[in-house]
């Protein structure tokens, strides 16, 4: 009787250890899943900062303004003053 109540507590705790253990895999696998969507949306984001700044570094300031201005909804009559001005 008290050998078998042994074999039975052995047996529930590998069970529990090997539960513990497959839960802990799935929560790294979870985590690694969310670095590398992260990483991808980083990237994402990076390349269309490049890209954009590809496109805004060949502006005149001028051209600039208005662009920047455009995107907030704002009028462009406050970037006159810098039509006509010379790159420095």
């Amino acid at each position: 009787m008290l050998g078998r109540l042994q074999i039975i507590m052995a047996v529930l705790a590998v069970g529990a250890v090997a539960l513990t253990g497959a839960v802990q895999l799935g929560k790294y696998k979870e985590r690694q899943r969310g670095a590398i969507q992260q990483m991808q949306s980083d990237i994402r984001v990076e390349r269309e900062r490049v890209k954009d700044d590809a496109k805004t570094r060949n502006l005149s300031d001028y051209d600039f303004c208005v662009q920047s201005l455009r995107r907030r909804g704002v009028q462009s009559a406050d970037c006159e003053q810098l039509r006509g001005l010379a790159k420095e």
